[in-house]
Formats: structure tokens, C-alpha cells, sequence
């Protein structure tokens, strides 16, 4: 059964007679921002940022002598009060590797001036870290070497270096992602850390096979091709620089496509065969070991950490991973402290913008604010402060 958080945006008057019209209860507090008064909002953190963090970089090693580029944003009185850490880690970038700093902090504004200590690191082989890069590295059961490596097991090395090495902190430590990074969030648990308190995998991959590139096995042909054919590319050693989109040479999708001919032409003509998740594809069309071993769900057992799963029923990428994570954790784990917000919004859409609006279809006034505010901040407050 859902919990409360999950229908927390709009509560019909179901229970009122057929003749009156049903209207929409709002929550408390719930308040109107125009996406004109959102952007001032974030002009205005990015000064703030500059003014109350400080930026370092740090190269942590992992258990295999990997190490991994992370950029932490500590307050400057981190010296004389103990804030806990918020971790995202990404194969989208970190940047900016330079001494400019992110023009946001953390998973909303408000949470960035409470006050955390924000660590942010590129993955395994993505970047600046080193290392392979494998998409949707399987997960392991047992790790018995030092070479037995796993995202879980780069997220627990990763907490011990900034819990020892990092600003000093309370000892509390929460992480949170959204869609690549929301898997990383999910395999985070799998970390087990006694430090790891509270995390929020939101639209997370949970499997391949039906998020993103096969809706319930249909493949997803403009999606995987224009992800793939910037974020497949080999990165054969750290940069600071991602992969060029691909240039379509017309604003018409389909006719690009009708175009292209032949699902093999995608190789012969863009990839070169130089896309190794794109070959991998293509070999696997059915749901066979490949993709099983990608599957997240088994893994989700034994967890220690209060879990927040966000998504949105208006994205048409990870609404079966934010669905199906929930539900694995709750069925594998009783007992655990384990939530789920659904709301109107696309892909990420509670982190950017107000979400009042998709499409021409409107949410009330701004739901996304209304859910930094008074479910997720919260949320990580009551494990983390």
C-alpha cells in the first residue's frame, strides 16, 4: 500500500454527490511561483553559493586503487558547525572542473540554505574519474577481493574517504539522483554504510529492458539513438569535456528516422560500430542473461537506509523504475522506513520548474515547490540533522 507521501499533490472530492462538481483540494501552503520568478530565484543562489561554499576537489581512491574525481561544496563555517553530507553521483558531469563553481547546490534551493556539505562525483570511467565505465554494472552478492567491485561498493569507499578525508561533518551522510543518477542513488543502498541515513533514488533505472530503451519490450528507437550516439562514446582517458550531440539535419524526427532506413543503418551510417551499448542492444533484443544481470530489483534486500522513491506519471522514461523500485524494497525488506512521492510531472520535472503545467494540461499552483518543501527537504532533515 502507498504512503501518505504518494498522493500528496491532488485529493478530489470523490466522496461528494454526482451532481456537484469535484474540486481540487490543495495541500497546505501551497503557493503560485511563475516560471519568471523561478529563474530570479536561481540567479540568485548561484550568488549565493559563491558567497557561503567553498569548493575542493578530491581524488578518492577505491578499493582497487581506482580513484574517482569528486567535487565537494562545504559551508564556510563547516569549520565550526557540523553539517551532514549530501552525495550525488553522476556519469553526467560534475563540472565545472574549474574554479567556477555549480550554479545550484543539492536537490532544491531550500535544502541548499539549510546548510549541507554536497559531494558530487563522476562514476567509474565517466569524466574525470578513472576506471572502465560499464552501463548498468551488474551488482554483486558477494565481493570476496579487493577486486570484486561494484557500484555499491565504490558508494560505501566513497562515504569512509569524506566521512575521514572530506570537511568534517556530523557522521550523517544522504544521497539522492535523478535518473542515471537516481540508479546510482538505488545501488547506494547497496553500500550498506552504517553512516548511510536517508537516500532518494527519483525516476531511477531499476532495468534497462523496460526503463527507457523498451517500454514494456517495445523498443524505444529515438531515445537510445540520440542518448547513445553522444553518452556511448569511449572515453579512453579522463576529460573534463562530454561527447557532441548528434546533428540531425532536420527538426522533423520522424523523417530522420524514415530516412535512415533499416534499424542496421544506424551502425553503418552514424555509429561505426564505435557504440559499444548500442551493439549490445542489438544483440540483445529479448530479455536474456544480459539484461537480467542488469536488473537491480533481486539486489534491493537487506537494506539499512530510509528510502524516499520519486517519480512522475507524466515521464516517459523511469516511471517503471520509480514504480518498481518502491515496491521491491517494500516487499524485500519489511519494516524499513520506505516512501514513494507520484506526481503530474515529466522526467525530473520536481526538480526544474514549478510543474503547473504539461502541455496545455495544468497541476494547480506550483507543485513541484510545494514538494521540495514540504515532503523532500524534510524528509532528509529528520534522517540528516
Amino acid at each position: 500500500m502507498l504512503k501518505p507521501y504518494a498522493a500528496f499533490l491532488l485529493t478530489l472530492g470523490l466522496a461528494a454527490p454526482a451532481a456537484r462538481a469535484q474540486t481540487i483540494a490543495l495541500p497546505p501552503a501551497t503557493q503560485t511561483v511563475t516560471d519568471a520568478e523561478n529563474q530570479v530565484k536561481l540567479l540568485a543562489d548561484t550568488l549565493y553559493i559563491q558567497q557561503h561554499y567553498t569548493k575542493t576537489v578530491h581524488q578518492v581512491p577505491m578499493r582497487d586503487g581506482v580513484k574517482l574525481y569528486t567535487i565537494v561544496y562545504a559551508p564556510k563555517d563547516a569549520d565550526r558547525v557540523r553539517y551532514p553530507i549530501l552525495l550525488n553521483r553522476t556519469p553526467y558531469s560534475v563540472g565545472p572542473y574549474d574554479k567556477k563553481y555549480k550554479l545550484n547546490l543539492g536537490p532544491s534551493s531550500g535544502m541548499m540554505h539549510e546548510g549541507y556539505i554536497f559531494a558530487y562525483q563522476d562514476v567509474r570511467g565517466r569524466y574525470m574519474s578513472e576506471g572502465t565505465f560499464e552501463d548498468m554494472r551488474p551488482e554483486l552478492e558477494k565481493h570476496p577481493t579487493k577486486n570484486d567491485t561494484d557500484e555499491g561498493t565504490d558508494t560505501f569507499d566513497t562515504i569512509e574517504y569524506l566521512l575521514k578525508h572530506g570537511p568534517k561533518s556530523n557522521g550523517r551522510v544522504g544521497q539522492w539522483g535523478i535518473s542515471y543518477p537516481g540508479f546510482y542513488t538505488s545501488t547506494g543502498l547497496l553500500s550498506r554504510h552504517p553512516a548511510l541515513k536517508a537516500a532518494s533514488p527519483q525516476a531511477p533505472i531499476a532495468d534497462w529492458f523496460w526503463d527507457d530503451f523498451h517500454h514494456n519490450g517495445a523498443f524505444f528507437l529515438p531515445h537510445a539513438f540520440n542518448f547513445l550516439y553522444s553518452f556511448g562514446q569511449a572515453r579512453p582517458q579522463p576529460t573534463a569535456t562530454g561527447n557532441p550531440g548528434i546533428k540531425h539535419g532536420t527538426p522533423d524526427g520522424y523523417d530522420f528516422f524514415l530516412r535512415m532506413g533499416p534499424l542496421k543503418k544506424a551502425n553503418a551510417t552514424y555509429y561505426k560500430g564505435k557504440v559499444a551499448f548500442w551493439n549490445q542492444l542489438m544483440q540483445h533484443p529479448d530479455y536474456d542473461a544480459f539484461w537480467q544481470a542488469r536488473n537491480l530489483r533481486p539486489h534491493l534486500h537487506d537494506l539499512k537506509t530510509a528510502v524516499l522513491t520519486v517519480g512522475g506519471f507524466n515521464d516517459a522514461e523511469d516511471l517503471f523504475g520509480a514504480l518498481r523500485t518502491y515496491e521491491t524494497i517494500e516487499q524485500k525488506n519489511p519494516g524499513l522506513s520506505n516512501r514513494i512521492v507520484m506526481g503530474p510531472w515529466v522526467h525530473g520535472g520536481w526538480a526544474r520548474g514549478t510543474g503547473e503545467m504539461v502541455g496545455n494540461v495544468g497541476y494547480g499552483p506550483s507543485p513541484s515547490r510545494w514538494y521540495q518543501e514540504n515532503v523532500e527537504a524534510p524528509f532528509f532533515k529528520s534522517y540528516l540533522k
